[in-house]
């Protein structure tokens, strides 16, 4: 049987960030390999995640030569289908904007995978408007989360698809790691960024002096606009005796520090907040996730079974959640249960493989 000839336009490691996880996982997939013919064009500008959203004058260069592979490609293969990871904002999107007009010249089937958001707040601008309406105009989208699709309903009028990251599944008991809390703990797993809520994370605990007793509270990660030696002085100054700062923590290291904690924070207000992995991490070593309801997170946490969400910067509201979560210890149990069955139902790399897979199918048998 003759496969289906797809061609992949893509961001690929290194960077490393969700998006280019994501699309390593699909380009090396044995079950998409043996079911379609896939080729890959990788579309990063940038090595370095500082370099992500800056113009220079080498990604010029460096975008002129994806233009060139691009029309190779089509010059000399009949594709089916193009999947392309789209980036939707700033100069990366205008570069691939152009890549989106030589597809339309060669008249291929396009898919856009959107693995961020802004655009809702970038077509103020009417002459933006066109632009998007032009590039979103006949083709596919696949979104993450069914929560992202006001952010593009007025350059789309279809129904996207939607489809939920998935990663790894991980084998605990190789780590060297045991959960044996007597009293609950609250881990920031993420970058040190004001905009991520680990400021937020550290006023809602001072603002429970009186409970210090009864939790504990770990904070892991590299220093970003906030360093680890403001923090240490942030905690020396207001006595935040219950709170242990870790720096940086990798691979098996991460996955230790969320096996000895109970509820994993993340109170972030990031504009370009969308699906963070870092929750599939906390699901799959079973812990309650406190978060807020920016991007597609309402979508990945339910009220009152995978955990709560609280409005963006408010102190008070992430302080209350942590209050009832020390204070129940039986209903903090039942979340942690459930978290666990929810990866495994919804989250694991097969999942999102064999979905891409069905939702390929369907574009296929449209076109």
């Amino acid at each position: 049987m003759k496969k289906n000839k797809i061609l992949f336009l893509v961001q690929l490691p290194p960077p490393v960030h969700g998006a280019s996880l994501m699309n390593k996982l699909l380009a090396e997939s044995e079950l998409l390999n043996d079911k379609y013919h896939i080729d890959v064009i990788p579309i990063q500008l940038s090595k370095k995640m500082e370099g992500l959203g800056n113009f220079s004058l080498g990604k010029i260069f460096g975008a002129c030569s994806i233009y060139f592979k691009l029309m190779g490609k089509l010059l000399s293969n009949k594709y089916d289908l193009v999947y392309f990871t789209l980036s939707p904002l700033g100069f990366a999107f205008y570069k691939d904007a152009f890549s989106v007009c030589i597809l339309k010249i060669f008249r291929k089937n396009i898919v856009f995978h959107l693995h961020g958001k802004g655009i809702k707040n970038e077509i103020n601008n009417k002459l933006k408007r066109k632009i998007y309406k032009f590039v979103f105009k006949n083709v596919e989208v696949i979104q993450l989360a069914e929560a992202l699709k006001d952010d593009i309903k007025q350059i789309y009028p279809k129904t996207p698809y939607f489809l939920p990251n998935g990663i790894k599944h991980i084998d605990m008991n190789r780590l060297d790691a045991k959960r044996s809390n007597s009293i609950p703990t609250f881990i920031y797993l993420s970058n040190l960024m004001k905009d991520k809520g680990i400021l937020v994370f550290l006023q809602a605990i001072r603002s429970l002096k009186e409970y210090d007793n009864q939790f504990k509270a770990h904070i892991v990660g590299p220093s970003s606009d906030v360093t680890i030696e403001q923090l240490e002085e942030y905690i020396s100054q207001n006595k935040l005796i219950n709170v242990k700062l870790f720096g940086p923590a990798y691979s098996d290291k991460k996955y230790e520090h969320l096996l000895k904690s109970d509820v994993f924070v993340l109170p972030t207000y990031y504009k370009n907040e969308c699906f963070p992995l870092s929750i599939l991490e906390a699901y799959q070593t079973g812990l309650v996730v406190l978060s807020t309801d920016n991007g597609a997170i309402p979508s990945m946490v339910q009220e009152n079974k995978n955990g709560f969400l609280v409005p963006q910067k408010d102190i008070e509201a992430l302080a209350e959640r942590m209050k009832y979560l020390i204070q129940n210890p039986e209903k903090l149990k039942s979340i942690k249960e459930n978290n666990k069955k929810e990866f495994n139902e919804k989250y694991t790399e097969e999942m999102f493989i064999q979905n891409f897979e069905t939702i390929i199918d369907d574009i296929l048998a449209k076109h």
